[in-house]
């Protein structure tokens, strides 16, 4: 009686030695202890969301750990997900673990658009946390770009979370990747309107008016391009007209067009210059009088044409 006793105690036992070695780090003893009991490889802690052994590693950022329990199988038959249905990549998302979580990305990136209970998924937790600006961001929109435009319940995208929580390194980058400043939730709210400070929103707002530009530009080339090279064409038939047509006319107009740009955007910095909002700067756009529609100030008045 007394062996029978002992034995379900060392049983018992499994899961906490299991989840202590994961808490510290310890790779020798998790093999150790996988090795000898598989069946607790996974290991839900249901005291804990019913976090398993890869759960655990995630969220503290234990990459060889977490290496080596996907390799011994845990998540062979389906992506592990708590009672919150959080995949080991939102915690690591959540956590800033950044290296963990571009490795989980990787192995798994059929879970990257997957939601939890509060409809976020990774990017949104990653904007939130404000540490997977360097490499995770760029990694789980490079593998899943669709994710980008993806919201949350109260139809709140990556951008929205990252304006309400101030990281403005995770705005940029989100910018840079084509995110709509423009998207509404549905309580009709932009993520301007989100600004954590005054001086956020100002830097927000000079933020997109860069890209814009950066926009109109690109897609001004590319009309001077085709032009260019309809231009080509012709130039059998009139050689000396189209050379002029194709040299001067496009060069005068592009000239034109990129001064009214400097001048709409004048006491800003130049588009690609790094500052900070906290600086002592002239905000472009007043933060008051919302109601009027906040990008409307910003906005270039039209040129004549002159």
């Amino acid at each position: 009686m007394e062996l029978g006793c002992s034995r379900l105690v060392t049983r018992l036992d499994v899961p906490r030695r299991l989840r202590r070695a994961i808490l510290l780090n310890d790779l020798s003893l998790v093999k150790r202890i996988v090795k000898n009991n598989p069946r607790y490889l996974q290991n839900p802690d249901f005291e804990d969301k019913s976090n398993t052994s890869l759960h655990l590693a995630a969220k503290h950022g234990f990459t060889k750990i977490a290496e080596f329990l996907i390799e011994a199988g845990h998540d062979d038959e389906a992506i592990c997900r708590n009672n919150d249905l959080e995949t080991p990549l939102m915690l690591a998302a959540t956590a800033g673990k950044e290296d963990l979580g571009v490795m989980l990305a990787k192995r798994f990136p059929e879970c990257i658009p997957w939601q939890n209970k509060m409809g976020l998924d990774a990017l949104m937790l990653s904007c939130k946390s404000g540490h997977g600006t360097l490499h995770l961001i760029p990694t789980l929109l490079n593998l899943h770009p669709a994710i980008l435009a993806s919201a949350d319940f109260d139809g709140n995208t990556a951008l929205h979370h990252a304006s309400a929580a101030g990281e403005l390194k995770a705005l940029r980058m989100l910018l840079q990747y084509g995110a709509n400043p423009l998207a509404q939730n549905v309580y009709s709210w932009t993520p301007v309107h989100y600004s954590a400070s005054a001086q956020a929103e100002a830097y927000f707002k000079t933020l997109i008016i860069e890209f814009e530009k950066k926009k109109a530009e690109d897609a001004r080339e590319k009309r001077e391009r085709e032009r260019q090279r309809t231009g080509g064409v012709r130039l059998v038939t009139n050689e000396d007209a189209m050379a002029g047509m194709s040299g001067l006319a496009p060069r005068a107009s592009s000239d034109r067009q990129r001064a009214r740009d400097d001048a709409a955007i004048a006491g800003l910095p130049a588009p690609g210059m790094e500052w900070s909002p906290v600086e002592k700067r002239r905000a472009l756009t007043p933060t008051e009088g919302r109601g009027r529609g906040w990008f409307d100030a910003g906005r270039p008045r039209a040129g004549s044409g002159d």
